[in-house]
């Protein structure tokens, strides 16, 4: 893709932050930190909210809660500074999907827009001619906005398990090769596709193969070597034409990508749902209409962006097989051979573009405190025919994104545990509109947050009035004698 340069109408990312500084002065009248500080624990301060990922979602998140005022905050990442998120590692493709307007982490504040960055930058000309966001410079808008904002940011940091009790969340963290735990009130795990579950793989595909021989779409893979090589793909979706479209343009002999199905898929289920109404409320549904339309996007197959279809097509080196799925693999020397309906055939490299799975479950980080979550099947019984053995399994989360308990007293911290993933969706809707969804899911997270926190320190807050209420009279006051 073409390198966009800055307009001669572009002022310029310093006058931008100048604008930025501004608009936030013009909210500033009488907002100040408003939580009470909370006791320590083990001598050590405790935080009022963390957040796991400091992807899209984490960086919203927190510049949310600081405009609210919930300001002794910490955001956590296993990724180096710059490597947050898909979008400088496993996403392969060169534009954003999602439409250029979207907007949803400022908060109120026009200028820390995608728009406004990138008319400061380029020039309201470049914007108008601008169809989809540029993969990499989307990242470095959100490294702007991170920075800016000050947004405190911990890197390289991993999150080994969450637990806690009834006053606090612990969580276990490894940062370079010292490990120690951290304290707060709340914990919002905002890690994407790969936090409600991880990468889904169909059973049986890989156990006959050489570790070496295969990836997912989700792995970070150098296709470099993969150049004059044969290259299998499973999947029809967006990352499985985007891993092909990749093998092929850095020099593979073939990419070949497999459709199970006779043709590819072309009805969108989100299309119709993607509005403010929708995504607003979603969570205050009852629940056999949450399930219903959670259920129908989830068993309606996404089409590819067409895009992707055309610049695979484009490519002579690449190739689409229709109703093929992979019934088994097997290696034959240093070749992966795939057995489809349609016949045998030999590959190099085989890559599997064949999504995330959703169960909480399989997180090493919540292995504390998962069989304890109440569960969609403890609160719903779907009616007949509409069953879904995945969507039960689901956490019943409240209307914050907090887990419940399965057992009231079991394990009482799991009320201070927010998710922010996919697994969240069937609870309260938004995270399965991609992109589109971030306004509406953090508003109602940053709401529900402050609220949680308002109740639970509500005794300080009665305590700080009484005490108003029996301030000494200051000199100089008018109208009373001693």
């Amino acid at each position: 893709m073409k390198e966009e340069l800055p307009g001669s109408d572009a002022p310029g990312l310093a006058w931008l932050e100048e604008r930025v500084r501004h608009e936030i002065d013009l909210f500033r009248h009488n907002y100040q930190p408003w939580v009470p500080p909370a006791p320590e624990r083990d001598g050590q301060p405790v935080y009022d909210v963390v957040i796991v990922g400091g992807g899209l979602y984490g960086l919203g998140l927190a510049w949310g809660l600081m405009r609210a005022k919930v300001t002794n905050i910490l955001v956590l990442d296993q990724a180096e500074a710059g490597l947050e998120g898909p979008w400088m590692t496993f996403a392969r493709m060169p534009t954003l999907r999602t439409a250029k307007q979207l907007t949803g982490i400022e908060f109120g504040i026009p200028s820390l827009s995608l728009r406004a960055y990138w008319e400061a930058k380029f020039g309201p000309q470049s914007w108008e001619r601008l169809s989809l966001t540029p993969r990499s410079e989307w990242m470095t808008y959100l490294e702007w906005f991170r920075g800016l904002l000050d947004i405190p940011v911990q890197n390289e940091t991993e999150v080994l398990s969450i637990d806690g009790d009834a006053e606090s969340v612990w969580l276990s963290v490894r940062h370079g090769h010292e490990d120690s735990v951290l304290f707060a009130r709340r914990v919002v795990v905002a890690t994407g596709l790969i936090g409600s579950g991880g990468k889904h793989i169909p059973d049986g595909l890989t156990e006959n193969l050489s570790r070496d021989v295969w990836a997912h779409a989700a792995d970070e893979i150098d296709f470099a070597p993969l150049a004059g090589k044969d290259v299998g793909v499973l999947g029809a979706g967006a990352s499985a034409f985007d891993n092909a479209i990749t093998a092929a343009e850095q020099g593979a002999h073939r990419a070949v990508l497999f459709c199970r199905r006779p043709e590819l898929p072309w009805l969108s289920a989100k299309k119709g749902l993607e509005n403010a109404g929708f995504m607003r409320h979603f969570a205050d549904f009852p629940d056999l209409y949450r399930w219903r339309f959670v259920k129908g996007i989830t068993e309606t197959p996404i089409p590819p962006p067409r895009h992707s279809v055309e610049r695979l097509i484009e490519l002579d080196n690449a190739e689409m097989r229709f109703g093929a799925p992979w019934q088994d693999t097997r290696m034959d020397g240093d070749k992966v051979v795939v057995a489809t309906p349609q016949g045998e055939d030999r590959f190099d490299f085989v890559i599997f573009g064949t999504g995330f799975d959703m169960n909480i479950d399989k997180r090493v980080e919540l292995q504390a405190i998962a069989p304890h979550a109440l569960r969609w099947r403890d609160r719903f019984t779907p009616p007949e025919g509409e069953e879904s053995d995945v969507l039960l399994n689901q956490p019943y989360l409240g209307p914050g994104g907090e887990f419940q308990e399965h057992t009231p007293g079991r394990c009482p911290v799991l009320s201070r545990v927010v998710m922010l993933g996919s697994a969240a969706s069937l609870s309260t809707g938004p995270l399965f509109g991609g992109l589109n969804g971030v306004k509406f899911v953090l508003e109602r997270t940053v709401d529900e947050t402050c609220r949680s926190l308002m109740m639970e320190t509500l005794d300080a807050f009665h305590e700080r009035f009484q005490e108003g209420l029996r301030a000494e009279k200051p000199p100089g006051v008018l109208g009373s004698t001693d």
